[in-house]
């Protein structure tokens, strides 16, 4: 495996069908919004262990099923395509070469103004903060049946426990 490679949560074809991002949108410029918000917001969040065991499954062709599916497919999947679509209104909008930095400009659409971007910014960050504490709220209802989530001496209706255990974890 090279230095660069990466296990991806997300395709851009499933944000394309999914996300307010266009499904022509070129890969080149969707892999990194994807790797970013995969490590820094999408591990951060589900912990190192849970984010583990789904790289490792999907790594090994392990089909992901039961509570782990409905975690990926209901709370991580639409979280990521939220985030990547906040990322990607900055991320499209400039690009970076050899000779300068600068805004693309396309033929047949009109580029937004800042204030226009900071509008669709706000209310794509609302969308992807909503499911973010989604899952952060699932994650704490299914502590004690997921076995990456558990920690010792912690019961299911010990709050204050879990709690203590997702703030380490940077969940709350």
């Amino acid at each position: 495996m090279g230095a660069l490679d990466i296990t991806y949560l997300l395709t851009p074809k499933v944000w394309g069908e999914y996300g307010f991002t266009d499904i022509n949108t070129d890969t080149k410029k969707l892999l990194p919004i994807i790797r970013d918000v995969q490590a820094r917001i999408v591990e951060s969040v589900i912990g190192k262990n849970l984010y583990d065991k789904f790289i490792e499954d999907i790594d090994a062709g392990t089909p992901i099923v039961g509570l782990y599916k409905e975690c990926l497919d209901k709370y991580i999947l639409p979280m990521m395509i939220a985030y990547c679509d906040y990322k990607a209104t900055w991320h499209t909008t400039y690009q970076i070469t050899n000779k300068t930095t600068g805004r693309n400009r396309d033929e047949h659409i009109e580029p937004n103004d800042v204030n226009q971007n900071n509008d669709l910014r706000n209310e794509l960050i609302k969308t992807a903060k909503s499911y973010e504490k989604k899952l952060k709220n699932w994650l704490c209802d299914n502590t004690q049946k997921i076995e990456e989530l558990r920690i010792e001496g912690c019961s299911g209706s010990d709050l204050s426990q879990s709690n203590d255990y997702f703030n380490s974890i940077g969940i709350f």
